[in-house]
């Protein structure tokens, strides 16, 4: 009997990790779309990634709330960026919470190249956070915070046209 309770909690483990191991992989592909889809600038494709009622908060602006509103944020970020500006994420840390939330801690760094004269853009870094939900079509974003890091003072719309 004990070392059927011993093998029963074994295999436990074992399943809970390599459910997490496909959770964290999902969250992995999950962020890369999302990067894919940034680098297309449009805002449409990219609310797409947040749940209805998602919030996001970037620097210190006011916080955006609603698929809709968001959209219309990335709108108006991306009519004021260089369309050769592009963005690369990476995630830091990601703790899953339960069956169907995560917690992502992210870098980003958006540069590339000036759509007109192929000069590099400036380096533009911010580290956040995202709680992503899952749902029956996959991972969205129901939170995000977005902030410059520790003595860069810039993460806003720019107009680096």
């Amino acid at each position: 009997m004990k070392y059927l309770l011993l093998f029963t909690f074994l295999l436990t483990t074992a399943s809970d990790s390599l459910a997490q191991t496909a959770e964290a992989d999902s969250l992995e592909r999950f962020v890369q779309k999302y990067e894919e889809t940034w680098q297309l600038h449009d805002a449409s494709h990219l609310a797409n990634f947040f749940t209805d009622d998602s919030d996001m908060i970037v620097g210190i602006q006011p916080t955006i709330i609603g698929r809709a509103a968001i959209e219309t944020w990335w709108n108006q970020y991306f009519s004021r960026i260089d369309s050769g500006r592009m963005v690369s994420v990476s995630i830091e840390s990601k703790r899953i919470l339960g069956p169907n939330i995560a917690l992502l801690n992210v870098h980003t760094t958006t540069g590339g190249t000036h759509s007109e004269t192929n000069e590099a853009l400036e380096s533009r870094n911010a580290r956040g956070t995202w709680v992503a939900t899952r749902a029956s079509e996959g991972w969205k974003i129901a939170a995000l915070r977005m902030h410059s890091p520790v003595g860069e003072q810039r993460l806003k719309p720019g107009t680096d046209k």
